[in-house]
């Protein structure tokens, strides 16, 4: 069965071997390429402003394979409002990266012109989940356990942090957008309501008065309202990130109680569910956090998805701490207690011995890549043993790298690891990036000079002394340090990269597409890939040949959608070869996506002086 794609048409349905609609005569294949299989919704739902279908994709050519997707059809193309919603939701997906997100892309978003130009219908194509949503999961299944509610909650939340982290918000998040997958991992559809956070946005509806509702009086003109799950800020047209935390604490009350929403009374004075009750079997931990989620005012919320995570890390939750208890190490440690029964003597020889079983452990779980258990250990270890350094090296190491976003808390950490272990190259080496960060030049010198001495050809250290230098406009330091990282080890495509880049910076544009090919070489990584192909197609724009550049910098966000700077540098290669409309996008995507990269920031000001000439 193939379907029409004109909501005007009383006959849409038409048999598979039809090429044209049998009812009106327009084409049953979309955009050379689209076969509308099956609706997914009410079809001219006059609530809705959309028709959604399951298609059959025919393929492109990054994608040359027939695929299963779906296709959104804006039918109201009369309202700009709706279709900027549609473009911003084209636009969020092709930046968005996570096997949680749909995924979409530049060519996924088309307009289709009817017979007779009667309409002109705005279309976005995107990777469809297969499975259930969550709303039709527990209809099936009935209410989640404890267990599936840590596990579900901990992935939404590492979906909305790559979200937030974007520079995005969902609002509209509940049980229906959300689909539980054959292999158990959930997924986070319809970014048909998601809008970018941007100052200006958070100025407008904010209050400057500090009030405890964090708003203000700009309004959303096109607010997105959820009943059951849509905050009081967003019903106002006023949403903010933490919206989205109150429509996940509520799709969670629905979740662990089996029970609508509108079945479960609130408290008459603050306004809270009365749902634990209904959930007996949840403890207060999780159901504390449901209920922070859920705060009345966005301030009372937790105030990032980062925030959330290291809340759900801490969970005293039986399952997260089986896997130790049931470990040698448990045993180890029960066999200390009895110890201290014997004798303060066997208790002293024993120590020593018992910490270096805990060292070894921690080792066993830091080869498996488990960081988590391995700080664990370290740190019954130093309990043990206040004196066991190399326990006390690899705690604050890994006490470091849960402080990233902190980086004078993470250099302090660092400090102490190489302090307890001055051996550690690893330490040295992200010390040396951590001062980076910090601006702290002398800090920088002083730690690659050090790990230099314990190792002269780690070339992680000369690429990372490189980026520095580099960072600070030293090019000949900079060019001399990615060539030792280049000639010590075959692994450093990186380094390679970096000196492409410099070298079109300095104007060798020959040498710079002769590194780029010899970086493409040796590594089958999508992501270096993509900058190693921004690299060829900016020095072919620099050298005039227009037509290559424009296949090296397609080539490279067809690998990595977040490539933002050859975006940047495509929209110049589409408005020389007159493709003003594809420079339009890649310009918006260039201006509006998130990013800290120099180059971009020099680009986006020549952008916007080009565009105040205009």
């Amino acid at each position: 069965m193939s379907y029409c794609i004109n909501p005007l048409c009383n006959e849409r349905q038409n048999p598979d071997n039809a090429e044209n609609c049998l009812g009106c005569g327009n084409s049953l294949l979309i955009n050379g390429r689209i076969r509308l299989l099956r609706p997914l919704t009410s079809l001219n739902d006059e609530l809705s402003y959309t028709d959604v279908f399951e298609v059959e994709d025919t393929g492109t050519q990054s994608h040359p394979e027939p695929r299963t997707r779906v296709m959104k059809v804006l039918y109201w193309n009369n309202e700009f409002k709706y279709v900027e919603l549609l473009q911003r939701e084209s636009f969020i997906l092709q930046l968005l990266d996570h096997p949680g997100i749909p995924k979409s892309n530049r060519k996924d978003y088309f307009t289709f012109i009817l017979n007779d130009n009667i309409l002109e219908l705005h279309c976005l194509v995107m990777q469809k989940f297969e499975g259930d949503n969550l709303a039709e999961w527990v209809k099936i299944y009935g209410r989640i356990t404890q267990d599936v509610a840590f596990e579900w909650l901990l992935q939404l939340i590492n979906i909305l942090d790559n979200v937030h982290r974007s520079g995005f918000f969902h609002r509209d998040i509940k049980p229906e957008n959300i689909i539980y997958q054959p292999n158990g991992k959930l997924a986070l559809v319809d970014f048909g309501g998601a809008r970018q956070i941007t100052r200006t946005y958070l100025m407008k509806v904010s209050t400057s008065g500090g009030s405890s509702t964090g708003l203000g009086s700009g309004h959303e003109i096109t607010a997105i309202r959820t009943a059951c799950y849509s905050p009081l800020e967003q019903i106002n047209g006023q949403a903010v990130p933490q919206s989205d935390f109150y429509a996940l604490g509520r799709t969670f009350v629905y979740l662990v109680t089996g029970t609508s929403l509108i079945g479960i009374k609130s408290n008459a004075k603050t306004g809270k569910l009365l749902w634990r009750d209904k959930a007996r079997h949840i403890d207060k931990s999780i159901a504390d956090l449901i209920d922070d989620l859920m705060a009345p005012f966005p301030g009372q919320r937790p105030q990032n998805t980062q925030i959330i995570l290291q809340r759900l890390k801490k969970l005293p939750l039986q399952r997260k701490i089986q896997r130790v208890i049931r470990s040698k190490t448990f045993i180890i440690s029960a066999a200390i207690t009895s110890m201290t029964l014997v004798g303060s003597g066997v208790f002293k020889i024993i120590v020593p011995a018992l910490a270096n079983a805990l060292v070894a452990q921690g080792e066993r779980s830091e080869a498996a890549k488990d960081t988590q258990s391995a700080q664990i250990f370290f740190g019954w270890a130093i309990k043990i043993n206040p004196s066991t350094k190399l326990a006390i090296s690899k705690y604050y190491f890994y006490k470091a790298s849960r402080s990233i976003d902190n980086p004078k808390v993470a250099k302090k950490n660092y400090e102490l690891a190489v302090k307890y272990n001055n051996q550690d190259i690893d330490a040295y080496n992200i010390l040396g990036i951590t001062c980076q960060q910090l601006a702290d030049n002398e800090c920088v010198k002083n730690v690659y000079k050090k790990l230099f001495e314990l190792k002269q050809n780690y070339w992680q250290g000369h690429y990372n002394l490189g980026s520095f230098y580099d960072s600070q406009g030293e090019y000949e330091l900079a060019e001399k340090e990615y060539n030792i990282a280049i000639q010590s080890s075959n692994e450093a495509v990186l380094a390679i990269n970096n000196l492409s880049r410099l070298k079109i910076k300095t104007g060798d544009y020959n040498t710079a597409i002769s590194l780029a090919n010899k970086g493409l070489q040796k590594t089958k990584d999508p992501v270096t890939k993509a900058a190693l192909y921004k690299n060829l197609g900016w020095a072919s724009l620099e050298q005039k040949k227009i037509s290559d550049a424009e296949k090296y910098l397609e080539r490279a966000i067809s690998l990595d959608v977040q490539r933002i700077d050859a975006y940047c540098l495509l929209s110049k290669v589409q408005e020389a070869l007159g493709k003003i409309d594809d420079s339009r996008i890649s310009v918006e995507v260039c201006l509006l996506a998130k990013s800290t990269d120099s180059d971009i920031f020099i680009w986006r000001q020549e952008l916007l002086d080009g565009l105040l000439k205009k």
